[in-house]
């Protein structure tokens, strides 16, 4: 009952967090927006991508950061890559692009001036096989993540599941329920939203982004979200690596 509790909580005061993240992605806007985020931890050699840094609600500006881009193997670490960015006045994002042309496993991760880390991703270019040693419980976990879009939930189960929520109807409010196999092993989650755009093929359209803080023991969390306008919706969830661990879908009606 605490565990549920506790969720409820989170629920109905989830606040953003002011952590660091990055994302990556193929461009961003002027506003520091990510353009066609890439979800996938594994890409293609010969790929030009951007690693977008946002400091949340944090502004650190005038601040010196330093990005990094290591090749790893287990312990094993060798820079490819490093530059210092100098933040602009009231900025709370940088954005920096870079081509992977070398197979194997990278760490990317910015630093202050005083090389404290801010945050750190991984990304696996080619055909490069994980050893034992790289990979995490967390990850072993994720490979069974059941997503339920409901009504409510109650007592730790879905309430209703549905396919499609109705503007008229639910008032455009769904809930989103995530079972994991094991405990999440993560402190936070990151949910970005994104739409499929009339004439598009792809959901190519930026509707949200939002953290939500959990206990990293527990093995189920639920969220809500109110759409405010009708169309096929995909929902993104990442770990606090930015680590993808779920994509679930839902259509939303009149």
């Amino acid at each position: 009952m605490k565990k549920l509790f506790l969720i409820t909580i989170l629920i109905f005061f989830s606040v953003e967090l002011p952590a660091q993240h990055i994302t990556i992605c193929k461009a961003y806007t002027q506003t520091g927006e990510p353009i066609d985020i890439i979800y996938s931890r594994n890409i293609s050699p010969n790929q030009t991508i951007c690693f977008l840094l946002n400091t949340g609600n944090k502004k650190i500006s005038g601040s010196t950061i330093f990005l990094f881009i290591d090749i790893t193997s287990g312990e094993f670490k060798q820079n490819q890559f490093n530059k210092v960015y100098k933040l602009e006045k009231d900025k709370n994002w940088l954005a920096s692009n870079f081509k992977f042309t070398k197979e194997g496993k990278y760490e990317i991760y910015f630093t202050d001036v005083n090389k404290n880390r801010l945050t750190t991703t991984n990304i696996i270019v080619g055909n490069y096989k994980e050893t034992p040693s790289d990979q995490s419980i967390g990850s072993i976990n994720y490979r069974t993540i059941e997503a339920v879009f409901c009504d409510n939930v109650l007592s730790g189960f879905p309430v209703n599941p549905k396919k499609n929520v109705s503007m008229k109807s639910d008032n455009g409010l769904i809930y989103l329920y995530l079972k994991c196999n094991g405990p999440f092993n993560t402190e936070r989650i990151h949910v970005t939203i994104m739409r499929k755009s009339y004439y598009g093929i792809d959901y190519d359209e930026f509707v949200a982004s939002k953290k939500y803080k959990l206990d990293p023991e527990w093995e189920d969390v639920f969220f809500k979200y109110t759409f405010n306008k009708t169309g096929e919706y995909k929902f993104s969830v990442a770990d606090e690596k930015e680590l993808l661990i779920k994509t679930a879908y839902i259509t939303v009606i009149n």
